[in-house]
């Protein structure tokens, strides 16, 4: 099963100033290495960084979670994630991948806000609000 060439890109602000792109330079993708948020997540901690701001990006546009340095208000998050998810049709046993989306979370003390973007037509996307119990979703 071949995993299609993601089209969206995260990008994170780091405390440092630096702003790395998910597929360039330290977070590049090398077949055989760790994921470009596994290498993010050794450099922040061995450099004693932390992420200020973390969007999506997809083309000239972005999706942006709120930032240490919230606009309008807003809380600061404490962290953030990022994954992917594919599904597949079970029934039938296929390998074609039959959906196949970009996440990225800004977590809180009590809920997560979720960015979901449908990779095969980046026009759709979702937010999502959930709620955590000590660190894990319920």
């Amino acid at each position: 099963m071949q995993i299609p060439e993601s089209k969206i890109q995260f990008v994170c602000g780091l405390s440092n100033g630096e702003r790395l792109i998910e597929g360039k330079g330290i977070l590049s993708i090398i077949k055989g290495e760790d994921s470009p948020w596994n290498k993010l997540q050794k450099y922040i901690k061995n450099s004693n960084l932390i992420i200020n701001s973390f969007n999506l990006w997809v083309g000239d546009r972005h999706f942006n979670l709120p930032s240490i340095n919230p606009k309008f208000g807003g809380k600061s998050p404490v962290s953030y994630n990022c994954f992917r998810k594919l599904g597949f049709d079970a029934v039938t046993g296929a390998e074609e991948i039959k959906e196949n989306y970009i996440c990225a979370e800004a977590i809180y003390d009590t809920y997560k806000i979720q960015i979901w973007i449908d990779e095969q037509d980046t026009n759709k996307s979702w937010i999502n609000i959930v709620e955590v119990n000590n660190g894990s979703s319920i």
